[in-house]
């Protein structure tokens, strides 16, 4: 039996449960006896409506999470996961105390590890700590003293669960950063780096007739150059970066910025102040984001703090040029380790007009022909990060 596990609700639309649903189809094809454990749906939380049709063989479990019902019974088991959690994994030991378990949040660690689990993989998405810390730009006093609330006490159970279970990231950089969580512990020994995996027949670059067919059908127009962002609207995003810098861009072109998060209403705001309403469209974040990355020509993946790059991975494989930061200028992300660099045209200045300059580059090339979507593909941009990232892989790298 395997036990996948993450807190978020299976369905929901976001990379660390898509990660959880693909691992969980690999399992089904091999006829693993597998499970996810994750928290019931939240009232409103965006789910993927074709997630919800679970592969054949894998059954679900959903728990209420006490975070909302009762945080001080949470806050008192902390370190076991939390008071349902622990009660969840501790009925789930007596069924199957051989289970593997696959977990991508730390409270599930804890959980299973109080439990009795041996074998628990924690295949970590981010050092949470350090991400909220990229939160506190800009934000209230309220919501700062929140943050740095949040950031002492999850960081600190974070950093416990890394020292029960075999770990594994996605990136050199966050293992780097977890080993230096783990200053003298053994554990610090154990942490494996592995790659995700990407869907082959979602991720393909569209024919030119395609490509029309689908801006028409998203209302999107088919006359300019359309820059994507894919991803969740926080501060670490840089979403403010690429509204300001398509201000300072002369070409004809426009933006389409699919997601949701804290930040869409300030990045709304942001886009009517600079008067580019008619150019740059913010949609909802869905279950049909390769949808969106076949119908535009450039994709923006301006993080400052990234883990890994799995959008850029999404975004050659359906034959888009890509801009992002180079790591010259601090931020901290993944992207130069995903050995697309050829695809990229980055960003030297840690600022709007640095992004602009890397996305009118990107526009050039467009233009030239040289990097439409069929020469990218026929290139091998598609079948190279097909056979390098694979789901089926990581699956064997975590069960070994």
């Amino acid at each position: 039996m395997i036990i996948f596990a993450n807190r978020a609700h299976y369905s929901a639309i976001g990379g660390v449960e898509n990660s959880i649903r693909s691992l969980a189809k690999e399992t089904s094809k091999r006829q693993i006896p597998a499970m996810i454990v994750c928290r019931e749906a939240l009232d409103n939380e965006s789910l993927d409506a074709d997630a919800s049709r679970l592969s054949k063989g894998i059954k679900l479990l959903t728990y209420k999470d006490d975070v909302d019902s009762n945080p001080l019974l949470r806050l008192v088991y902390l370190c076991h996961g939390g008071y349902t959690l622990k009660k969840v994994y501790r009925d789930l030991y007596h069924k199957y105390p051989t289970a593997d378990i696959i977990a991508r949040h730390h409270a599930h660690v804890l959980a299973a590890h109080s439990a009795g689990f041996k074998k628990i993989c924690y295949l970590v998405p981010s050092l949470s700590a350090t991400q909220l810390q990229h939160e506190l730009t800009g934000a209230n006093l309220f919501r700062q003293l929140r943050l740095r609330l949040h950031i002492l006490i999850d960081g600190a159970v974070q950093r416990r669960s890394l020292k029960f279970s075999k770990l594994f990231v996605f990136s050199q950089p966050m293992k780097d950063a977890v080993i230096a969580q783990l200053p003298k512990s053994p554990a610090s020994q154990n942490v494996s780096l592995v790659r995700p995996g990407i869907a082959r027949t979602r991720f393909i670059p569209p024919t030119t007739s395609e490509k029309v067919e689908l801006k028409t059908r998203l209302g999107l127009p088919i006359d300019r150059p359309l820059f994507l962002f894919v991803g969740r609207f926080v501060q670490a995003k840089g979403l403010g970066f690429i509204v300001e810098a398509l201000s300072q861009i002369a070409t004809d072109c426009g933006a389409v910025l699919v997601g949701d998060g804290e930040r869409k209403v300030a990045v709304k705001s942001q886009i009517t102040t600079l008067g580019l309403d008619r150019r740059v469209r913010v949609d909802d974040a869905t279950s049909r984001v390769e949808d969106y990355y076949r119908a535009c020509d450039v994709f923006v993946m301006s993080s400052t703090y990234e883990p890994f790059g799995q959008t850029i991975l999404e975004a050659v494989a359906c034959g888009l040029r890509v801009v992002a930061f180079h790591r010259s200028t601090g931020v901290k992300t993944a992207t130069h380790e995903l050995g697309l660099d050829a695809a990229i045209d980055y960003a030297y200045q840690l600022d709007a007009d640095g992004l602009a300059q890397a996305m009118e580059r990107a526009l050039v090339k467009l233009s030239d022909g040289c990097y439409a979507p069929e020469v990218l593909g026929q290139m091998g941009g598609h079948d190279r990060v097909i056979n390098a990232y694979s789901w089926s892989v990581l699956l064997d790298q975590l069960l070994e």
